[in-house]
């Protein structure tokens, strides 16, 4: 477990005791990858506040942390849309990359711009209103590459409590978990080789249909 903040000097704080979601959206990421993936080890990485709010320095930081720990699959269901942070995530999802960290990101809620969820080394995913956890779609026009259940979703919260919650935040752990349990089975593929494999087993290549991925 890791939580990272930083201070008013713009020093940021690494912890490493045991903490706790402030929030309840960390809980229910963790929630979906484990229906999923029930044998996966999950790491606890916090760089978000008690209202999801947050520094793209310290949401960089915690993401540098995670690939130099050597994490197999990263769940992002989070991200930034101001330009200054472009460069330092791009080279952050190259670097994951080429260490075969599989990354998963959530697209944007809104039609903006959005890192790291724009690039092309990673696997991009957006929400869809079908709720079986294994039907997903391969979006044909990137840069969404995925469409996971992400809409009416219940799922565990704070305190022991459910919530029915609806956005992309929600599908990305759809396919973390897809990922983690492909990696079970088959151990050392890389991100392309997940892709490939996604790609292949969507419900759209099967089916001959390609509806898009909802944003």
């Amino acid at each position: 477990m890791a939580a990272f903040r930083q201070e008013r000097d713009g020093t940021i704080v690494e912890d490493f005791e045991p903490h706790t979601d402030l929030f309840g959206h960390g809980t229910a990421c963790a929630d979906i990858i484990r229906r999923l993936a029930p044998d996966v080890e999950l790491v606890s990485i916090r760089v978000l506040g008690a209202m999801l709010s947050g520094k793209g320095t310290v949401f960089a930081h915690g993401l540098q942390w995670a690939i130099d720990q050597g994490l197999h699959v990263i769940n992002l269901s989070l991200g930034t849309t101001k330009r200054d942070y472009y460069g330092i995530f791009h080279e952050l999802t190259d670097r994951a990359y080429f260490h075969n960290t599989v990354l998963v990101t959530a697209a944007n809620n809104m039609p903006v711009e959005s890192y790291p969820s724009l690039y092309s080394s990673v696997l991009s995913v957006a929400c869809h209103d079908n709720l079986d956890p294994y039907r997903f779609y391969y979006n044909p026009a990137p840069p969404v590459e995925f469409g996971a259940p992400g809409i009416n979703i219940t799922v565990a919260w704070l305190g022991g409590q459910t919530a029915t919650v609806t956005g992309n935040s929600f599908s990305a752990p759809h396919i973390t978990g897809l990922a983690a349990k492909i990696l079970s089975k088959h151990p050392g593929l890389t991100p392309f080789q997940i892709k490939t494999i996604l790609r292949a087993t969507a419900v759209n290549a099967r089916s001959g249909n390609a509806p898009l991925a909802a944003r």
